[in-house]
């Protein structure tokens, strides 16, 4: 038996704020790489972990399995054949992910995932990739999959991301906010946000991006971590996305030691930067208020891990 494995594991990037480019002067833009979002959001160590067997010997296939349970997962197969065509790969590709935060709820699971199967395969190869690159593959697939607007640029970076120009790497452009040390993130999920037919709703579409960059520039004019939260939580507000569920964590979170906290782009949930100090107490106070939405406690992430 002809068998290579391969494990990585990718910072989940939260995004926090975001505005759509996929418009130019009135028309949709055909490009991918100059399609994209800019905006921000946090890399998260809890983020994806993912194990590749590669049988040489098996047939020509792709499969995939997330947290046991999950069979269809579109990006992580789309970035399998992607590979086999681009190195030649001959065999079954068997994808396992595990996942340290929930699906579908802005977390950046589908980059994350991506990313983790190019550069196994990548290296299982022999052949080796540069994470530039392998973001650049993760960026045309997450639009042919429909799953994200530049998600990988919170993966190429770390701590707080922003995304000051949007496309495909190296035409994207990123910065970054300094972080108190040893603050964390706290997230509280209700559920997914069914935003499909917000966003296949073009005038919506422009609306959000023009309140989207209006809150940009004022996190550009301060960029601190505690302004960041206030203008993404307000872009928030102001784009409707915030549900019922998310307005009760909101006012939850207003009355706990958090240098500040937002909505998930996209879900019904919402995150909270901590001091190290209070991660404790702000994590045990969400527990027992919502003993039936899923609380995640993760470090900031940086950089990703591949053997």
């Amino acid at each position: 038996m002809n068998v290579k494995r391969g494990f990585a594991k990718i910072p989940a990037p939260l995004s926090s704020i975001f505005s759509p480019k996929i418009f130019r002067d009135g028309e949709l833009r055909e490009d991918p790489i100059e399609i994209g979002a800019i905006g921000g959001g946090f890399a998260l160590a809890n983020g994806v972990e993912t194990i590749i067997e590669l049988d040489l010997d098996g047939e020509d296939s792709s499969s995939v399995l997330v947290n046991d349970s999950i069979t269809y997962f579109p990006p992580s197969i789309e970035a399998a054949e992607y590979m086999r065509r681009k190195l030649n790969l001959k065999g079954s590709i068997r994808i396992r992910h595990k996942m340290g935060v929930p699906i579908a709820t802005g977390f950046g699971t589908s980059a994350a995932s991506t990313l983790g199967v190019i550069l196994i395969l990548s290296k299982l190869s022999g052949r080796g990739m540069t994470l530039l690159e392998a973001c650049r593959i993760t960026h045309e697939i997450e639009l042919k999959c429909k799953t994200g607007l530049n998600s990988e640029a919170g993966i190429l970076s770390g701590g707080l991301i922003l995304v000051l120009r949007e496309g495909a790497p190296p035409k994207l452009m990123i910065d970054s906010i300094p972080l108190p040390s040893g603050a964390g993130l706290v997230a509280v999920v209700a559920g997914i946000l069914e935003t499909t037919e917000i966003l296949k709703d073009v005038e919506k579409l422009r609306e959000i991006e023009k309140i989207g960059d209006r809150r940009m520039e004022k996190i550009l004019e301060r960029p601190i971590p505690e302004n960041f939260l206030e203008q993404a939580r307000a872009f928030a507000w102001e784009t409707g996305f915030v549900t019922r569920e998310v307005e009760e964590i909101f006012e939850v979170l207003k009355r706990l030691p958090t240098i500040g906290y937002a909505q998930n782009m996209l879900g019904k949930a919402a995150h909270a930067l901590v001091e190290e100090k209070d991660l404790t107490r702000v994590e045990s106070h969400l527990r027992e208020t919502f003993p039936d939405y899923r609380i995640i406690s993760s470090r900031i992430g940086y950089g990703v891990r591949i053997s």
